[in-house]
């Protein structure tokens, strides 16, 4: 058997693992960047689902026509609660960068704004709610422009 047979399928054998190689790890690097894609998008729509969920069962609340202004306020301060817009906001504060973590601060903020000014008894017609929740609905679009553009960045 001469050397030169040997060494062109050894030579042969390398290149064919290495390529295979090479081309697992290509795979793998596109299918864990569209697995952190999908994560943070998950993450993204869950947070700012449960801040509209936060609103609207305040609004609820609010509306329910209690008597006594202490029990609306807790009736109140409890769909907040309930809402999970906090376990969300933390998930996303936890991971997301900064940009993305202000935004979301500020929309989660003036929620609690929105909170406190039905919690003081506010109705959904007042000045004063009206201005809280166009602060909310402000704060939330910068946040879901700040969202789209991070997600942007992640998908090239």
């Amino acid at each position: 058997m001469e050397w030169s047979t040997l060494v062109g399928t050894g030579l042969g054998a390398v290149l064919g693992v290495g390529a295979t190689l090479t081309g697992e790890h290509v795979r793998w690097r596109r299918t864990v960047r569209e697995n952190r894609l999908q994560n943070r998008r998950t993450m993204y729509v869950d947070c700012l689902v449960a801040l509209r969920r936060a609103h609207e069962a305040m609004r609820l609340a609010a509306d329910e026509g209690h008597t006594d202004p202490e029990t609306r306020a807790a009736k109140i301060r409890q769909a907040f609660q309930a809402s999970g817009c906090d376990e969300a906001r933390e998930r996303l504060i936890l991971t997301a960068d900064a940009e993305v973590a202000e935004a979301i601060d500020a929309s989660y903020l003036s929620l609690r704004r929105v909170r406190e000014a039905l919690a003081s008894g506010c109705t959904v017609t007042s000045d004063e709610y009206q201005t809280a929740r166009q602060a909310h609905g402000d704060a939330t679009r910068a946040a879901r422009t700040v969202l789209r553009q991070n997600l942007t960045a992640l998908e090239s």
